[in-house]
């Protein structure tokens, strides 16, 4: 499965965040999006998921055209979020929040043990009293385990200890050689060069650069953007 965006343009009331952008990403890869802050990256992630309306271009999911699908629909064929706000239901319990994410019992247990020394023993704990970090493993641990063919992740190091940044990169790395496509909007620069095998540079809500990991001078164009 394939997600193509392209002459995406998105923003809020008549305010425009992106204009013409254009990414894709193919099952088996990591695309990483870099950019400084207020760039457009999180706009891009709600096009995307349908949470923001594109008032131009396309998007499309395997052979279909999602553009004006709603983000349940999206989800139903295939495609799934980990967003930098709102990650959980912060009311419900740990264990609710798996359920909801449709889990059975032994990928509930996949979750909780992807980040053991933070989410085992809390399932019965309200998400919400988690910290910030927390919630984002345990959002991203159900995006993992859900059964997605792509999914899109908006800063999911944002709050997590070293530690816990290493286990997450190592999930994702396997997810990719599993077959996950990741769209991937991170600000830890080292944790998007390990896992990347493309990155797309935004600059004031347009594509800047992009290249393979492999190309010798990649990084030194993402830093020639990155510098403020």
């Amino acid at each position: 499965m394939r997600l193509q965006a392209t002459g995406l343009e998105a923003g809020y009331g008549a305010v425009p965040a992106l204009h013409g952008v254009s990414v894709s990403v193919e099952q088996g890869e990591i695309v990483a999006i870099v950019g400084r802050n207020g760039v457009g990256k999180t706009t891009l992630i709600k096009a995307l998921m349908g949470l923001l309306p594109a008032t131009s271009g396309s998007v499309r999911l395997g052979g279909n055209d999602v553009t004006r699908w709603p983000p349940s629909r999206r989800v139903r064929a295939g495609l799934r979020a980990v967003y930098q706000e709102r990650a959980v239901f912060s009311e419900l319990t740990v264990r609710d929040n798996l359920r909801l994410n449709g889990l059975d019992a032994s990928a509930q247990a996949d979750v909780l043990e992807m980040f053991p020394d933070s989410l085992i023993g809390r399932d019965q704990q309200r998400a919400g009293t988690l910290s910030g970090g927390e919630q984002k493993m345990l959002a991203s641990g159900c995006a993992l385990r859900a059964g997605a063919s792509i999914l899109v992740m908006d800063e999911p190091t944002e709050g997590l200890q070293p530690s816990n940044v290493d286990l997450l990169g190592k999930h994702l790395s396997q997810a990719r050689d599993d077959g996950l496509g990741v769209i991937l909007v991170e600000q830890h620069l080292a944790l998007a060069t390990s896992l990347a095998t493309r990155f797309v540079v935004l600059e004031k809500g347009e594509v800047v650069a992009s290249g393979h990991a492999d190309e010798p001078d990649i990084h030194e164009r993402i830093a020639t953007h990155l510098v403020i």
